[in-house]
């Protein structure tokens, strides 16, 4: 009998299709070409960059952040937009296979995921990413004169003007205060470290968007810049 059983089951797993049941990061990057996912979102891992006037939020910077403040797994979240839609995005759940959502999702977060059996609920409603607000060369200029900042801090300081940092905090009269947080002209009086800055910029939290994806050498220099800051005017 137990040979005939084995016999059986070599059988059926030879004459039986092969069906993947967990998403694959690589094929995931095929669907993000295929689906023309670039031409909305930002995301350095497939390449696209920031589009001027979209409204799709970069990945690199709020696909976590939009995933904590619903206290989701990110690999759910994304499978949950991805699958409904939402904000202006297109419902993919009925133009692609299970399969199909499960690999962009994979190759969205870095790492395979399996849809969760049942029916999947949509994502609640959620703003838009605050518009980019940035500060002109000549402004940063006077942020350095009168912080008297170092060359490294000094590089800092131009990136902050340009990468979004003013869309939601102000400094020195620059950006617009949004979504709570705080004026950042003089917090390098708290006396956090370089090192402390870094960690958080890279992080972010449930309304501030990590931006990692800057880099351990550009997230320095900011770093640097914060701790540098003492407010003068």
């Amino acid at each position: 009998m137990f040979f005939l059983l084995a016999a059986i089951s070599l059988a059926t797993a030879a004459g039986a299709p092969a069906t993947a049941t967990t998403g694959d990061p690589g094929r995931g990057a095929i669907v993000w070409t295929t689906n023309a996912c670039g031409s909305c979102h930002a995301f350095s891992k497939a390449g696209s960059t920031s589009k001027a006037g979209s409204l799709a939020p970069n990945l690199d910077r709020w696909l976590v952040t939009d995933a904590r403040r619903l206290k989701l797994p990110v690999d759910l979240f994304a499978y949950r937009r991805i699958t409904w839609g939402g904000r202006g995005m297109t419902a993919y759940g009925p133009s692609l296979s299970t399969q199909e959502i499960e690999d962009i999702v994979s190759f969205v977060v870095g790492r395979p995921f399996t849809a969760p059996p049942g029916s999947v609920a949509p994502v609640p409603a959620l703003p838009a990413p605050p518009p980019l607000v940035t500060a002109r060369p000549a402004t940063v200029a006077r942020w350095v004169k009168l912080e008297r900042l170092p060359a490294r801090a000094a590089k800092g300081a131009g990136l902050f003007a340009r990468v979004g940092c003013l869309s939601c905090h102000t400094y020195l009269g620059s950006g617009v205060s949004r979504r709570g947080a705080t004026d950042l002209s003089g917090i390098g009086r708290t006396g956090r470290s370089i090192a402390t800055f870094r960690k958080y910029v890279a992080g972010g939290n449930d309304l501030m968007p990590s931006f990692a994806d800057l880099g351990t050498a550009a997230l320095n220099d900011i770093a640097a810049f914060l701790a540098a800051s003492r407010g003068s005017r």
